[in-house]
């Protein structure tokens, strides 16, 4: 397995790594698969296996692996949580569900607004949790994830981050283009999420050639199955640059992607007379299906939602992708102005700090997201 450097943290990983969100329960079919997924990966020299907090049960996965693996790898995982009180306890979270003393890499997760850097990196921000957690030797690095291309040219050149975790496909290249400059500047690892557009390119073998070929540290698929480990672990070895009819098969796949699949090109944005975060509310629509509340209190917390929309349709005059983007507002509105009172009763167990542990609940009676 080739091995690349990730950035000054000096640390050498396997070009694939491996994502943690295909071991919740919404995807896998049971424990003894996902565990089955993990070791076919190490043992395959695999050495990158990365997770998050909002991943349900993926990081307790991973835990069971790592009782007698732990040397064998290194461990990324991150949250979405902004303060300094709430950071410190998602830490010990994450080393209690990863049965480790010591987390290699721990991100800072889904930066999308330079307010959220400011409340991050401020005296009692999320940034402060981690780097004191550093010092105490729990925390190797420190690493940041976006969706936001615009913004995180930004956030890399506050240098508070060796990592940067990004999406990058043969159908979306915006990040890949404008953030690897600042990278081989800075010496920031990069750390490539979303290979396979979140599922929608089925060419696995062409889409991960394409991403190995390019100038990255390693990229994280989330493998469901051991079909698919299998599959990925013969691309890592024998990818290379694509032909030209391989080119070509894979350019008339992506111009066929679903209709309506944003590529978060963001081109809409600039000329819309509302200023609606167009890409940002399908953002929080695709976050559904992991987090709902998270996603509807993202959503409210928009300048502008949806409905405020004029029906002008400039945003569908520009679209590169002809996509129908005043129906697609108004189908996300619909959908993320629902479920009150469970917003209400999460945001309520998340403030007295039971979340987890209703969370974890739910999961064990249920053991699947619900459909949104």
């Amino acid at each position: 397995m080739e091995k690349r450097r990730l950035g000054r943290t000096g640390l050498m990983v396997s070009a694939l790594g491996l994502g943690g969100i295909g071991f919740i329960g919404q995807y896998r079919k049971s424990k003894d698969q996902a565990l089955k997924v993990i070791n076919m990966a190490l043992d395959a020299g695999v050495n990158f296996i990365e997770s998050a907090r909002a991943y349900f049960d993926s990081e307790e996965i991973i835990g069971e692996v790592m009782k007698t693996r732990r040397k064998e790898c290194y461990l990324a995982t991150k949250s979405y949580l902004r303060s300094a009180a709430q950071m410190e306890k998602e830490i010990e979270r994450s080393l209690s569900a990863l049965k480790t003393d010591y987390i290699d890499l721990y991100q800072i997760h889904h930066i999308q607004y330079l307010y959220e850097l400011e409340n991050v990196l401020g005296p009692n921000g999320a940034y402060a949790a981690i780097l004191s957690a550093k010092k105490q030797g729990v925390i190797g690095h420190i690493g940041v994830t976006s969706h936001n291309p615009k913004i995180l040219e930004e956030v890399l050149r506050t240098n508070k981050f060796d990592t940067v975790q990004y999406p990058f496909n043969p159908a979306e290249t915006e990040f890949y283009e404008k953030i690897t400059p600042v990278c081989k500047e800075l010496d920031i690892g990069s750390i490539i999420m979303k290979p396979l557009c979140g599922g929608r390119l089925k060419s696995v073998e062409s889409a991960l050639s394409f991403i190995l070929s390019h100038d990255i540290s390693t990229v994280i698929p989330g493998c469901v199955t051991p079909e698919q480990m299998a599959l990925d672990i013969k691309v890592a070895g024998e990818y290379r640059s694509l032909a030209g009819e391989e080119k070509l098969a894979l350019s008339e796949e992506i111009k066929n992607l679903p209709d309506q699949f944003c590529r978060r090109c963001r081109y809409c944005e600039g000329v819309c007379p509302q200023e609606l975060k167009i890409s940002d509310v399908f953002r929080c629509e695709e976050y559904l299906i992991l987090n709902a509340t998270y996603a509807r209190n993202e959503y409210k917390s928009l300048e502008k939602l949806a409905d405020s929309c004029l029906d002008c349709g400039k945003c569908e005059e520009i679209c590169p992708y002809n996509l129908p983007v005043r129906d697609m507002l108004k189908r996300a509105h619909g959908r993320l102005s629902k479920g009150k009172f469970e917003d209400f009763v999460v945001n309520l167990v998340r403030k007295i700090g039971i979340y987890d542990r209703v969370r974890k609940l739910y999961f064990d009676i249920f053991r699947r997201i619900p459909e949104r």
